[in-house]
């Protein structure tokens, strides 16, 4: 069974009693991992032959601790035995197919029992971006401050084909066909907060683009920028580069506004701890230019350090629905921790991807892939990350065993 944080005082609990008892063994080393590499797009190449690897990640140690490979058979099929069952051992397979890494679902541990089926679907790779939309796409106007306004901007993109989506030319960057992210023209200091890593990021007419491979499916993402101003207005419209379903723009309700045709107030929200006005447009099609202008400046202040910490810690946190934030005053409970008492698997789960992604960068920094500044900062942000998650558990314990 999978060790919940609900279940996880009680265990604890009956295990000490247990180790008082028994003498103190070794981890059993019979644990079994098997799966089946499966192409899941129409008319797709054969799988046979597919290298597959299974990764092992100590949590305490926070990097890989050691890796397995081994080949798919005819059907794709692969197995991994003789494996530790050490709780502190996180495990992840993960198949490399046409130059894209296609990881299992999520890493999972075999402490508690010795066999794990991890099948990994692998795709057909295209450069045709046809398939790719938003299904919501948020702005949020965080404050201004001396001729500079802060955002972050956060959506949902899908991929609703049955193949990968892959950058034919980064190589190019303004020209490079990749994923488009739109921003208000003169954005600067673009910074991805999550879904997507700073190192992909190259830019982009009318915004940015993402270079990585973008698999079949829902990928969340947060992104900060700013957005220099003068006077008492700013012009914040920008152009979405594929169909929209929903648009949001949410203005602090400190004296801005938002004057546009293309988008409709629909009433106030609120969100870390700050009431804001909410403007939405729905289905929108792609190419369209969302006009907005951002009137009132002048009698506007930036936000104080812990509203940031608020909204930086739900930012992280959120989930997308329809275009609104879970941050919203349909939550009564509000705050991360009602998030975070709702989803405490999800919680638990987050955290071991993490310690997973932090692994990986370690490895891609020994390989030398990635530069110091940049390890360094994505070492920064993944270790906040973490602290934040330390920080909502201890909120929510008392409802968690």
């Amino acid at each position: 069974m999978t060790v919940t944080p609900r279940r996880l005082a009680p265990l604890l609990a009956t295990i000490a009693l247990l180790l008082l008892a028994l003498p103190v063994a070794a981890e059993p080393t019979d644990g079994v991992v098997s799966g089946q590499v499966v192409n899941k797009s129409a008319g797709g190449s054969s799988t046979a032959g597919t290298s597959v690897v299974l990764i092992v990640f100590g949590r305490k140690e926070q990097k890989p601790v050691g890796q397995q490979t081994t080949q798919a058979d005819a059907d794709g099929r692969y197995t991994f035995s003789g494996l530790d069952r050490d709780p502190n051992i996180v495990y992840i397979p993960l198949v490399r197919f046409q130059n894209v890494n296609y990881p299992a679902d999520q890493p999972f541990q075999l402490q508690d029992q010795p066999n794990h089926q991890a099948d990994i679907a692998v795709y057909e790779s295209t450069t045709t971006d046809d398939t790719i939309q938003f299904e919501a796409l948020n702005l949020l106007v965080l404050g201004a401050d001396q001729g500079v306004l802060q955002f972050m901007e956060m959506g949902a993109l899908v991929n609703g084909g049955d193949r990968t989506f892959v950058t034919a030319n980064p190589q190019d960057q303004q020209l490079a066909r990749a994923i488009k992210l739109p921003l208000p023209n003169g954005a600067l200091s673009v910074q991805m907060q999550t879904g997507f890593n700073d190192q992909d990021v190259i830019p982009g007419v009318g915004g940015i683009q993402i270079t990585s491979p973008v698999p079949p499916g829902r990928h969340e993402f947060a992104l900060s920028f700013q957005l220099p101003y003068s006077g008492s207005s700013a012009d914040i419209s920008l152009q979405v580069p594929y169909p929209t379903t929903a648009y949001s723009v949410f203005v602090p309700d400190n004296g801005l506004k938002l004057q546009a045709d293309t988008v409709q107030s629909v009433g106030p929200s609120q969100f870390g701890g700050q009431t804001y006005a909410l403007y939405r447009a729905s289905s929108v099609a792609k190419a369209t230019m969302l006009s907005g202008q951002l009137t009132g400046l002048g009698a506007t202040a930036g936000l104080g350090p812990t509203q940031l910490a608020l909204i930086s810690l739900g930012v992280v946190l959120f989930v997308l629905g329809g275009g609104v934030l879970l941050f919203t005053s349909q939550r009564s409970r509000g705050g991360a921790a009602a998030v975070a008492e709702e989803h405490p698997v999800d919680m638990e789960q987050e955290r071991l991807e993490l310690v997973v992604r932090l692994a990986a960068l370690d490895e891609r920094f020994a390989a030398g892939e990635v530069e110091q500044t940049e390890y360094e900062l994505e070492r920064q942000r993944g270790k906040q990350r973490l602290r934040e998650l330390a920080l909502v558990r201890r909120q929510i314990s008392p409802s968690s065993t």
